[in-house]
């Protein structure tokens, strides 16, 4: 694994940051394309098209290096009510050998986007994977700039539901979206379809492409992250990032857990806090905005403007 850090000055700043630290690391960046033949993971980035007066970080997969792209593109650097992010921000970026991710922090504010290839057994297909804070929005009219605030929530088990693309509402956390109220046309042209997955197990909308509304990666979340910090000690618990698969038999099959990187609600813990875990140390940061008042109170019927105390943990290393 390698770390990076520093300070960039606008958002092609930004992309250089990302794709400096993976060619340190042996992937090849050639024509907008992010690739790693050996396990064969092909990402394409663009941070050069301006839409609705913004211009965000895009963020393609790709089952192959010239074809098998994602209906939209996920992204990061997009306003989030009204409020853009505000340069120079700091960087941190994680390059491990089948997954990349990316944080930016500004203020008290941050964005993400991460890209891998899944190890789990039994997949019909690549398995690579793309996410980010936001997922696709055209930019039309101004969009960029009204993009609504977060939806995550606790609510019987429908975590980041409730939300349409006329909302334009983010649901900031890694494989949280739950599209099950948005119509077909639409999955796709959604600010919280934030992620894709090429599972290769069950013919979808957009087949091979696995989107929000084909999983079901946030129903095990609902008790083990409504139970954190720890009552005894006020830690919280590093708990595995997954997603299952809708099946037509109505059950479900696992087709990805992250390697490096686990939930964890941060309510005791300061942004970019490095904490232990044995031998392994991981790197905290909240999903957009912490807020301890309103902990578990971001309902996309409210919009709020942060994430509560909802957060990641990525594997940390130095040399």
């Amino acid at each position: 694994m390698a770390y990076y850090t520093g300070s960039a000055a606008n958002v092609a700043a930004v992309l250089t940051a990302l794709t400096n630290a993976c060619e340190a690391e042996g992937w090849t960046w050639s024509d907008n394309i992010l690739s790693k033949a050996d396990p064969g993971i092909f990402v394409r980035l663009d941070a050069a098209t301006t839409l609705g007066g913004q211009t965000p970080l895009c963020l393609w997969g790709r089952t192959y290096i010239d074809s098998g792209e994602t209906p939209q593109f996920v992204s990061m650097n997009v306003p989030v009510m009204g409020t853009a992010p505000t340069y120079p921000v700091t960087y941190h970026i994680f390059v491990f050998t089948s997954e990349v991710f990316m944080v930016i922090n500004y203020l008290d504010k941050f964005q993400w986007l991460a890209f891998g290839q899944s190890s789990q057994p039994g997949l019909g297909s690549s398995g690579n994977w793309v996410a980010a804070t936001c997922g696709y929005n055209n930019g039309g009219s101004g969009e960029w700039s009204t993009v609504f605030g977060c939806s995550l929530n606790l609510n019987g088990g429908n975590l980041g539901a409730g939300y349409w693309s006329d909302q334009r509402t983010i649901v900031p956390a890694m494989f949280w979206a739950d599209l099950n109220n948005e119509e077909i046309d639409n999955r796709a042209n959604n600010t919280g379809a934030n992620w894709y997955l090429d599972a290769g197990l069950e013919a979808g909308t957009y087949t091979p492409w696995m989107q929000p509304r084909d999983g079901a990666s946030q129903k095990y979340l609902t008790q083990l992250l409504g139970t954190q910090p720890n009552a005894f000690n006020n830690e919280g618990v590093l708990i595995p990032i997954k997603v299952f698969q809708n099946r037509s038999s109505s059950k479900f099959s696992q087709v990805l857990q992250v390697q490096n990187a686990r939930h964890i609600r941060v309510d005791n813990y300061t942004p970019t806090e490095v904490i232990a875990l044995g031998t392994d140390q991981w790197m905290v940061f909240p999903w957009y905005l912490k807020n301890s008042v309103s902990r578990s109170s971001c309902s996309a019927l409210d919009t709020p403007p942060h994430s509560g105390t909802f957060g990641w943990a990525i594997k940390y290393e130095t040399a």
